[in-house]
């Protein structure tokens, strides 16, 4: 009876909410050159090949479009999630609720330079490596086999055992939350490990000049392809994942001490624990958010019990996740 009259009452708050979501959407539209979508599935826009709809997806045109958008946004009230490749987050299976913005494949421009480049927020990482090596330039190998883009990797401070791409920043151009442009130097992203301050500032990257090593061309890629082949005998580079899911404590890997545990190949339906690495949890074809949360809760007990270890999150949980919250 009160499951009835819960129901009765939120079906009219739903169509509200959806009416409202089908006029933003189509006013955003008239404003951008871009493409604005209602109810955009994030699983065709994330790693892990999972996640709900987008309430509002926009693919900005140009500068002029992005910043329009967040000042939309702004103005409206609406929650606005900046997103690259979509290669660190996990979206929850009820969606995202406001705007989603996906710079890439926009934003990625790359200027090389005798000593660096500037590389627009939505440029994949491995076309960086892969053109570095092209023109001579050292530093970016520490990206070798990190999916995802430079705007992301820059607000995560992503990196491996060999570097983060923190430490490559000279600068950076950013757009606050009121739609503004910024100039930001190293010291104001606050990097640490796995760390910047955009997500507290609000702000996204919009490009970098990052500083690179002049070098031998041969020299770069041999490196590169050392990397690249000790990456591919221990991470499934070719599976749907979002690359490490808990942060590296200081004493040892993460991966080690799941690994030790005993969690290589532990599935929760068609999310699984990596048989060939153990920070690394995929989607088998059909995982739903729920599934890799419980596989996740269940990673990170595990690892607690057996050795007193509480792994931290690396990867963002992003949306509405209705089993949990």
């Amino acid at each position: 009876m009160n499951t009835g009259q819960q129901t009765c009452v939120a079906a009219p708050v739903v169509a509200k909410a959806r009416r409202q979501t089908e006029l933003a959407g189509a006013e955003l539209a008239k404003l951008l050159r871009g493409r604005v979508h209602l109810d955009e599935p994030m699983a065709r826009h994330t790693t892990f090949r999972i996640g709900g709809p987008a309430d509002i997806f926009v693919q900005p045109h140009d500068m002029e479009d992005l910043a329009a958008t967040i000042r939309f946004a702004r103005d409206k009230g609406l929650p606005c999630k900046v997103i690259g490749n979509g290669s660190n987050v996990l979206v929850g299976d009820a969606g995202i609720r406001g705007l989603v913005v996906r710079l890439a494949p926009k934003f990625s421009d790359v200027e090389w330079l005798e000593d660096g480049a500037l590389v627009g927020a939505g440029a994949r990482l491995a076309r960086l490596v892969k053109e570095a090596c092209e023109v001579g330039l050292s530093g970016l190998e520490s990206a070798v086999g990190i999916p995802g883009t430079l705007g992301g990797a820059l607000a995560t401070n992503a990196g491996t055992d060999t570097g983060s791409i923190g430490d490559l920043v000279a600068r950076a151009t950013v757009l606050d939350h009121d739609g503004e442009l910024r100039e930001w130097t190293a010291e104001q992203f606050a990097y640490r490990y796995r760390y910047s301050n955009l997500h507290s500032s609000r702000a996204s990257v919009i490009c970098a000049h990052l500083r690179l090593e002049p070098a031998a061309k041969e020299d770069v890629v041999a490196k590169v392809n050392r990397l690249k082949a000790k990456r591919a005998g221990r991470q499934p580079l070719r599976a749907w994942s979002a690359g490490s899911v808990f942060k590296n404590p200081r004493a040892v890997a993460a991966g080690k001490v799941l690994d030790r545990a005993g969690a290589k190949g532990h599935r929760m339906g068609a999310a699984e624990v990596s048989r060939k690495h153990a920070n690394f949890l995929i989607n088998r074809g059909s995982a739903t958010a729920a599934q890799m949360r419980e596989l996740i809760a269940w990673a990170h007990e595990l690892a607690l019990g057996r050795y007193g270890i509480d792994l931290e999150l690396e990867i963002e949980l992003v949306g509405e996740h209705c089993n949990h919250e």
